[in-house]
């Protein structure tokens, strides 16, 4: 038994059963799993599977319970390229939450607004992505190596939280630049990531859905908007909008949960 799967048991056995659901916390978004997650803590400490070194925002914490019904694992703080890890130890979470019978998964990530249309504390609703990291979690494994991306952020998922949207969520759609990091992006490069497409750029999330989709799992994906990108922020700011505006992730998650 290899480490994702004793992993998995101890997921299963603190759940009483099979994960519905799996959702991975971006910097300071532990808010936006919603007082109604009744949930036990199992530190990361525990989970041999996963690399993960602390940083404000990330928690480093798998929530594991019972949220408007589901069964969901909630991976509080993630790991990230620009900390040294691979691209398999930053989508280990998500293999992990696969071991442990989620066929759902969504991301959520503070981001930078490359589009002037957004303002800080807009929700936007990943509609696909541009992966710029310079590496994919699938290099050197020639069963899932040419897996379609097409639709890779489910269409039916977006068209739920569409459903469920109100003005007050402030919700946009667009895509989702991934970067290595961690220094934040020049003028000129915020103006090439819109020149190309990008209508928000961070540093995570785009290795977690190819991971992902290799696995056969339906992906939602959510980036709050914490700073215009280009312009100068740092990382206490971002961390400080997320934590301001994750209620109102929180509340369109919980009204959309039911449907994933």
């Amino acid at each position: 038994m290899n480490e994702t799967t004793k992993d998995a048991v101890l997921i299963r056995e603190a759940a009483r059963g099979a994960i519905d659901v799996a959702l991975v916390l971006g910097s300071g978004l532990t808010a936006a799993i919603g007082e109604a997650f009744e949930r036990t803590t199992i530190p990361y400490e525990r989970l041999q599977s996963l690399a993960f070194s602390p940083l404000p925002g990330h928690r480093g914490e798998a929530l594991v319970g019972t949220w408007y019904g589901k069964r969901v694992l909630a991976l509080s703080g993630r790991a990230h390229l620009y900390q040294g890890f691979t691209a398999e130890q930053v989508t280990a979470g998500v293999r992990l939450a696969h071991a442990a019978g989620a066929r759902t998964i969504l991301l959520t990530n503070a981001a930078g607004a490359l589009n002037p249309k957004y303002d800080a504390g807009d929700i936007m609703l990943v509609e696909d992505h541009i992966n710029l990291t310079g590496t994919n979690p699938l290099l050197g494994n020639e069963e899932t190596a040419f897996i379609d991306m097409l639709e890779a952020y489910s269409p039916r998922l977006r068209s739920a939280v569409r459903k469920h949207a109100k003005k007050r969520h402030r919700l946009r759609e667009g895509i989702y630049v991934g970067l290595l990091g961690p220094s934040y992006e020049t003028a000129a490069e915020a103006r090439y990531l819109r020149g190309i497409g990008g209508d928000a750029v961070g540093m995570s999330t785009v290795l977690e859905t190819i991971a992902a989709r290799a696995l056969g799992m339906d992906v939602l994906a959510f980036s709050l908007i914490t700073n215009a990108a280009g312009a100068q922020t740092t990382h206490e700011e971002v961390t400080s909008i997320a934590n301001e505006s994750a209620p109102l992730l929180a509340e369109l998650i919980e009204k959309t949960l039911p449907e994933l």
